[in-house]
């Protein structure tokens, strides 16, 4: 038998049609900011130096969605403890848009495990927009090291354990995982030397500060160029356009060894769902453009934007991944 209208059922209605004004109210409004978007100026913040990989994407990158959507997009540098100052920026940020993160492998699911108590958590406080970008990568010795190939390094290294110095973007850093994981394989112990970035790494290799660095190819390729490095193997599938006389890794004995590092944009958690597809949709027609492929390919980096779900699941797999690899390889939190 139904129920007796009464007062009380009367309010319960009220209230319910209330609370149900109010969601609709909010969902409008929300709806109403991710289609006006964007109306103001997006900070695209790179969390490491100026003329780094990820830089140089990101002003391509902006560059071409102010052209596009007429509003600016201004790229800000916030270098430090290997991308995590940066990061921590984005992911404390309002998530509407308006503060963007260009993050890499590194920043995003490594550096973060070498803290006890990170300031912010990947997963939770960051949604991906799109991984786009791959870096090619290169294993460079400063010329005056008498190797020419990597079995020359690796018995130098065997001859002389923990002599032989190599330089990184930071600690817990791609270039530092991929170079630890490569003595491992190798059976061979080198000294880690980190600096405030990936140039700086560079640099210290052409100097002589340190002997060697794998390093991403758009950094050192110049270097090589003018015989301030010497390459020795190529950390790809396949050759360097640039460099046909290098072998790959494979080549070299080792098919089993892998250094893939990405480049993507992410979002602080919370972005509306409107606008992160906005984002995606850019990308891949940013992605299209002859200039921008032109322009990334001289820089080491192959271009292929992932849909964001897909963007998220590889990095869930790589945060586990590499949190088992720094206990691994005994590379302790700070």
């Amino acid at each position: 038998m139904r129920k007796p209208y009464t007062k009380m059922t009367a309010s319960r209605i009220h209230v319910r049609r209330i609370f149900a004004l109010a969601l609709l109210t909010a969902f409008c409004h929300v709806s109403v900011a991710a289609q006006a978007y964007p109306d103001q100026t997006i900070t695209l913040v790179v969390p490491f130096s100026p003329g780094g990989t990820s830089d140089i994407p990101a002003r391509l990158i902006a560059k071409e969605l102010t052209d596009a959507w007429g509003q600016p997009v201004v790229v800000e540098n916030r270098p430090g403890a290997t991308g995590m100052i940066g990061e921590h920026h984005v992911a404390k940020s309002p998530p509407d848009g308006y503060t963007l993160l260009m993050g890499t492998t590194s920043s995003h699911t490594m550096a973060v495990h070498m803290l006890e108590s990170p300031p912010y958590h990947p997963q939770e406080d960051l949604r991906a927009v799109s991984l786009f970008g791959w870096v090619r990568h290169l294993v460079v010795v400063n010329p005056a090291l008498p190797v020419q190939t990597l079995d020359d390094l690796i018995t130098l290294a065997k001859e002389q354990p923990g002599a032989l110095n190599y330089s990184t973007s930071g600690n817990g850093s791609s270039i530092h995982l991929a170079t630890e994981s490569f003595n491992r394989l190798a059976g061979i112990t080198m000294n880690h030397i980190p600096y405030r970035g990936v140039n700086p790494a560079a640099m210290a290799v052409v100097s002589g500060e340190v002997d060697l660095m794998f390093a991403p190819g758009a950094v050192v390729l110049p270097h090589i160029e003018n015989d301030s490095l010497r390459p020795l193997v190529a950390l790809t599938p396949d050759r360097f356009r640039e460099l046909p006389q290098v072998p790959t890794i494979a080549e070299a004995g080792f098919p089993q060894y892998e250094a893939n590092t990405w480049i993507g944009l992410l979002a602080p958690a919370g972005t509306p769902d409107l606008i992160v597809t906005q984002l995606h949709d850019a990308l891949v027609n940013i992605a299209e453009l002859p200039s921008v492929q032109e322009s990334l390919d001289a820089v080491s980096i192959d271009l292929r934007v992932l849909p964001s779900d897909q963007s998220d699941r590889i990095i869930d797999r790589e945060l586990t991944e590499y949190a088992a690899l720094i206990d691994a390889l005994g590379l302790k939190p700070h």
